[in-house]
Formats: C-alpha cells, sequence, structure tokens
C-alpha cells in the first residue's frame, strides 16, 4: 500500500514537473512566432532595415525625442525634467508634461546609447507586441483553458488592430499588455474566495497593480474602475473581510501612478498649475470617444476589400465625427467573441438567471457605457472631470475580453479531435484579418533617404559650429501638442536635435510657463533685427523650416543673405544661416512665475506677486539700467525689488493710465536674477468677460548695460 502511495506522488510530480516545462516551451515558442511574424510583416529582416525607424513624422519625432533626453542623460525617470539640449539659451522645461510611462521612453533612450536610438525604437514597438502575447497566454493558461487556443488567441491579440495602428507615434498606448492581467486580477478580486497573503495569487496582483500605476492611464483607469466595482459587490453581499484585497489593489496602483507623476504634481504645487501644457476640453470628449461602428468596420486597406469599401463609402468618408478613426476594429475572430458573449449573456437574463451571465459581459457593458459618445465620460466631463478624451482607446479592453471569453468558449465547447484544427482556422482566419500590408523594401528605403537627409543636414551643421553652439529655430512652434502650422508637421523641429550630441535648440520647452515668449517677440522683428538681437544672446545660427512659410521663407532667407550671413547646410527643407554670437552675451527676459500670456505689447500679473528672470552670462556683478511701463485697473500700491531686495514703491492710481518707471544702477550678479513687483491688493476679474483674476500689467520692458 505504501508502495502504490509513493508511486502516485511520483506519477504527479513527474506530471505537473511535465506541465511546467510545456508552459515555459509554448511560451518561448509563441514568443519566438510573434519575433518572425513582425520582422516579416514589418520588414526588418537586415540590419539595415533596423536602424530606420517604423516612423519618422508626426508624434514618432516627439516619441524619439522624448527617448533621446534620456539616451542623452539630460533627464531621468521620476525626477525634475530639465532637457538642456532644448529651449536655448535656457533648458527646456518638461515638468508640466505628464508622463507616467516614464520607463517606456527611458528603456529606449537607453538601448539607443547601445544599439542606436532607431534599432532601439523599433526593439520597444517589437516588445510591446512580444509582451501583450505573453501576457494573454500566461492568463489564458492561469484559468487553465486548452493551450492550443490560448496560443491562437494570444497571438491574435499580440497583433491587435489596435497596435497595428498605434505602433512608434503612439507607442504609450501600444504597450497594453498588462490589459488581460488587470482582467485577470479583477475576477479574483470579484470571488467569493479569499486571496491568502504572500500567495502566488497574491504576488501576481501586487506586481499587476504596481506595474498598472506605471503604464498609460487609460488602462490604468479602467482598472480602478474594475476594482471599484469589487468593493461595492462586496459590500452590497456584506462579504466585509473580501473588501482588503480590492482596496489593496486600489492603494497600490494610485500610489504607483503618484509616484512616476511625483515630478509634476510637485512641480504644479510649487511653482502653479499650468493649464496650457496640456489642453483639454469638453467637446474632445465626444470628438474622440468610441463609437460602435469604429469596432465593426475595418480599416481602407483591408484585405476584405468590398467589406472594407462599404465602412468607408457608408461610414467612415461621410461620418461627421471624425475623431480618432479606423484603431478600434475588434478584428472577425474579436467580433465572433462579442457576439457569442452578447448571445451569452442574453440567453442567461432571459432565462431571469442573472448570477450566470458572464462576468465578461458586465465588464463589456461597463466599458461601453462609460466610453460611448455621449457616455458616463462626457457626464463626468460635464462636471469638470476631463480627463480621458480618447475613450475609443479602450477598443483594446474590449478586444482583451472578448477574446478571453472567446478561448473560454472555444476550449469549453470544441471536442478533442476538432481542437488543433479549429485553433489553427482561427489564427489563420484572425491573421489574414488583422494583419496590415507588408511593408516593402521600398517604403524602408524610403524613410533612411528621409532619415539620411536630415542626419547630413544636422551633422554637417555641427561640424561646423562650436560644441555648445545655440541655434535658432524659425517660425517659432509652442510645444507639445500644437499641432500642423502652414506645411509644416508638429514637432518638426525635433528633427535635427535627434541625430546633434553638442548643439542647443530653441524649441521644445513646455508652453504655458512663459520661458519662451521672448522668442514669438524677437520674430517679429525684421530679419535684420531679429539677427542682431539673436547674436546679442549668443546664438550662433538660425534655422528655418522653409514648410512652415508661405513663401517657403524665401523672403525671410534672402534678407538674412543680404546680412553676408552665409548658409551653413540646406537639405530643401531645412536651411541654417551662420550668425556672429556676441563675446559678451546677454540673456532674454523671461516672465516665470505669476504671469498671464503676452498680448501682443503688454502682459497682465494673474496673483499678487509676479516675477521676470533676468540672466548675466559673465562671471562679475554688472549693473544695468530697467525702464518699463505699469498699469492697473484700480487703485494700488506696488514694491518692486530683485533678488528679496527693495528698489522702489509705487502707487498706481488711475485705470488705463501707465506709470512710467525707471531704475538705474540695479546690479545683476552673474547667474539668475529675480526681478519682482509686488501688489497690496488682491488680483480681481476685470469685469469685461475675461475670465482671468488680474492685478497689474506691464509693458515696453527694457535692460539697458551701464
Amino acid at each position: 500500500m505504501k508502495t502504490h502511495k509513493i508511486s502516485i506522488f511520483k506519477k504527479l510530480e513527474f506530471s505537473t514537473s511535465f506541465i511546467r516545462k510545456e508552459m515555459w516551451l509554448s511560451g518561448i515558442f509563441l514568443g519566438i512566432v510573434i519575433f518572425l511574424l513582425w520582422c516579416w510583416v514589418y520588414g526588418r529582416t537586415s540590419i539595415f532595415a533596423w536602424q530606420t525607424p517604423l516612423s519618422y513624422g508626426g508624434d514618432a519625432w516627439l516619441v524619439l525625442g522624448f527617448a533621446k533626453a534620456y539616451m542623452d542623460a539630460d533627464i531621468f525617470p521620476v525626477a525634475y525634467k530639465w532637457v538642456a539640449h532644448l529651449n536655448a539659451p535656457f533648458s527646456a522645461n518638461w515638468n508640466d508634461y505628464p508622463l507616467t510611462e516614464e520607463f517606456i521612453f527611458a528603456s529606449m533612450g537607453w538601448l539607443g546609447k547601445v544599439m542606436g536610438l532607431f534599432a532601439a525604437a523599433n526593439f520597444m514597438v517589437l516588445l510591446a507586441h512580444l509582451l501583450a502575447g505573453l501576457s494573454f497566454w500566461y492568463v489564458g493558461r492561469e484559468l487553465k483553458y486548452r493551450p492550443a487556443f490560448v496560443f491562437a488567441g494570444a497571438i491574435l491579440f499580440a497583433f491587435s488592430h489596435y497596435i497595428v495602428c498605434r505602433s512608434l507615434p503612439h507607442i504609450v498606448l501600444s504597450y497594453y499588455w498588462h490589459v488581460p492581467l488587470i482582467l485577470l486580477v479583477s475576477w479574483w478580486a470579484y470571488s467569493s474566495t479569499t486571496i491568502q497573503t504572500k500567495s502566488r495569487k497574491w504576488l501576481v496582483a501586487v506586481a499587476v497593480a504596481v506595474i498598472s500605476g506605471t503604464l498609460n492611464p487609460y488602462y490604468t483607469g479602467m482598472f480602478l474602475q474594475f476594482l471599484g466595482f469589487a468593493v461595492l459587490l462586496h459590500l452590497a453581499r456584506k462579504q466585509y473581510h473580501l473588501i482588503s484585497f480590492p482596496l489593496l489593489m486600489l492603494g497600490l496602483t494610485l500610489g504607483s501612478f503618484l509616484i512616476m507623476n511625483g515630478d509634476t504634481l510637485s512641480y504644479s504645487w510649487l511653482f502653479g498649475k499650468n493649464p496650457s501644457a496640456v489642453t483639454r476640453i469638453l467637446g474632445e470628449l465626444e470628438l474622440y470617444a468610441l463609437k460602435i461602428p469604429d469596432l465593426i468596420f475595418p480599416p481602407a486597406y483591408h484585405r476584405w476589400h468590398a467589406w472594407a469599401q462599404y465602412g468607408q463609402n457608408h461610414y467612415f468618408l461621410p461620418r461627421m465625427i471624425k475623431g480618432e478613426m479606423e484603431s478600434s476594429y475588434l478584428g472577425i475572430m474579436g467580433l465572433i467573441g462579442l457576439a457569442w458573449l452578447a448571445g451569452a449573456a442574453l440567453y442567461r437574463l432571459l432565462q431571469g438567471r442573472l448570477q450566470l451571465i458572464p462576468v465578461h459581459a458586465w465588464q463589456f457593458l461597463w466599458v461601453l457605457l462609460y466610453s460611448l459618445v455621449g457616455g458616463i465620460n462626457l457626464l463626468l466631463g460635464t462636471f469638470g472631470f476631463i480627463l480621458f478624451r480618447g475613450t475609443n482607446r479602450y477598443s483594446i479592453v474590449i478586444l482583451a475580453i472578448v477574446l478571453l471569453f472567446l478561448v473560454r468558449q472555444l476550449s469549453r465547447k470544441c471536442p478533442d479531435k476538432w481542437v488543433l484544427p479549429l485553433a489553427l482556422g482561427v489564427v489563420i482566419i484572425g491573421l489574414w484579418d488583422q494583419l496590415p500590408p507588408k511593408v516593402s523594401d521600398i517604403q524602408i528605403q524610403q524613410t533612411s533617404g528621409f532619415l539620411k537627409s536630415d542626419r547630413n543636414f544636422a551633422k554637417e551643421l555641427e561640424a561646423q559650429m562650436l560644441q555648445s553652439t545655440m541655434i535658432f529655430q524659425l517660425p517659432v512652434i509652442a510645444f507639445p501638442e500644437y499641432g500642423t502650422f502652414k506645411q509644416m508637421a508638429d514637432y518638426e523641429h525635433l528633427r535635427p536635435y535627434l541625430f546633434t550630441q553638442h548643439l542647443h535648440y530653441s524649441y521644445g520647452t513646455n508652453k504655458g510657463r512663459s520661458d519662451a515668449d521672448w522668442q514669438m517677440e524677437l520674430s517679429k522683428l525684421t530679419p535684420t533685427e531679429m539677427a542682431t538681437k539673436l547674436e546679442s544672446y549668443g546664438f550662433g545660427a538660425v534655422m528655418i523650416n522653409r514648410k512652415g512659410f508661405e513663401d517657403k521663407g524665401v523672403k525671410l532667407i534672402s534678407e538674412l543673405f543680404n546680412t553676408n550671413r552665409p548658409v551653413l547646410s540646406d537639405n530643401g527643407e531645412l536651411i541654417s544661416i551662420r550668425l556672429n554670437p556676441a563675446v559678451t552675451t546677454i540673456s532674454p527676459t523671461v516672465y516665470s512665475n505669476g504671469w498671464s500670456g503676452y498680448e501682443g505689447d503688454h502682459r497682465w500679473a494673474v496673483s499678487k506677486r509676479a516675477e521676470i528672470n533676468l540672466w548675466n552670462n559673465g562671471n562679475i556683478p554688472k549693473s544695468v539700467t530697467i525702464e518699463f511701463s505699469l498699469n492697473t485697473l484700480k487703485p494700488r500700491n506696488v514694491k518692486i525689488g530683485i533678488n528679496d531686495k527693495i528698489l522702489q514703491n509705487a502707487s498706481l492710481g488711475i485705470s488705463g493710465v501707465a506709470v512710467n518707471l525707471k531704475l538705474n544702477n540695479i546690479i545683476l550678479e552673474p547667474g539668475q536674477n529675480t526681478f519682482f513687483i509686488e501688489t497690496d491688493t488682491l488680483p480681481e476679474l476685470p469685469g469685461n468677460g475675461d475670465p482671468r483674476k488680474i492685478s497689474f500689467g506691464i509693458s515696453n520692458f527694457v535692460i539697458k548695460e551701464n
């Protein structure tokens, strides 16, 4: 009898060991299949192709620019972000732009040091596909679905139409790999079974919660909503002992999110909010919301031409609200899973057996109600909660739900002899449906040619310039999210930055802090005046993007030629013209804390104290004269000073009548000096429809060296 028990234990041990090895081997095989498919579809089968990024334009420039800042060690995750190579003559302030997904860009930049920036960008996109497939595979195996169907579902999830559309330009959305995991953890949270502390499930859930807080807020937000429903569910059931698990997951996710955004949040708390850095308006919640036909109709390039053309003619082309189109398509298998889920839920509903409706159906219903045009997200937006503007992006959560349901049902319903043929059919049909047209060698060469032109331009410029030379870029464009300007796409000013190491560019600081307003004011000068002013600031060249001018910059360039300033390099779109930087330089005036934006010839203070940063680039103090005019809407007294030293008191008495002030022999210490104006009266609404509360206005601010 004892020998028989030992034999059973040995068989169980062998069986467990075999299953573990099979899981590891099938996971490795899945990764190899995804890798080979990705390389084939995107034509990355040579070193030359790998050194050419999947995308080079628009938001891809922004992604590459973020990675370049990490590659140059200008910035680090979770720390304040000052980019030394941008916003010359200062450093670019990126502290107002929330970057929860910092480790994606940081990893791309750190890998770029080893394999080159563009190869690293391609690898990070590949990694997004790999992680998506492996995550789905893990969840399916954890739920004990049939391995063949799990493998098929993982392949389709790794090559969703969503990731094909998002790819490198929206890489933070492409990293949706944890979505199946957050679904799994939410299902554990709904369960009436206690999750034992430090058990394997508990450890997996903790890891998923922490990771979720470091990735895209859209997915984080939905995870928090699912966990919130778990808390409400246990409260309704009076299962109070089960609430601690979802509450812990909520706390870990929020804590991780706050850590990743600590730099942005603390900077805003210390220096005031900057609503201009990331603009969101209520109308965008409708524009970029989910529309049900988006889930059904394929993109124009789809292999089923008749269905694709039908969608274009009857929906996409005549559609009034465009938004983010053609990224939400679920695919044939996703739609089959959705239809099956809807049918199963409706059947149980008609039976009156609500407890048997799959959890997938409840989660799908919530995501739909939350994301749909005119849905819950828009309702929240009407009360000021405008955060998730692009709820069409929740289509990937829907896809994860319906694919997992499809795999579950196939695992339960399919006879053994049909498992492998059916799984193979799912893969073949799904990939035929979801894979984009293969990227050709000609397309790769075209992108590479564009890259080569920019690289040659930037390297020639860097070779002719001294180290740390500052380049002023025209036209002056705000950063980020400015949009197209003339024929110039957003983020085009980052193009030369991607290829140089020692040059500093004027573009690239967060809009709304006034530290780049001087650029707009300067760009309004005549070319000769502008060049002279830039030379006094220490700039060594002007770079002109011809696409940003109606006449392709012909007038501006010709006038700069007349000043005998030579062309340094020209690639047809970008042209750089040499300047002669002054030996002793001054810095532009920067309106820092407490000011509104520039309004043509003046600006208003929006607090009791407003500051202007003045720089002395020398090593010894220097004497200057400061002249300016102050205005007010109501009588007030002001104190004027520098570096906490009061220089003068003034009374502003008559609305609309400016007081001209002149401060002689003001000493600027080496480095930054803070010039301030402080009033004894709180800012208030002007009463003319302007929503700002303002105190005093300033104009004609001039500094002259003595």
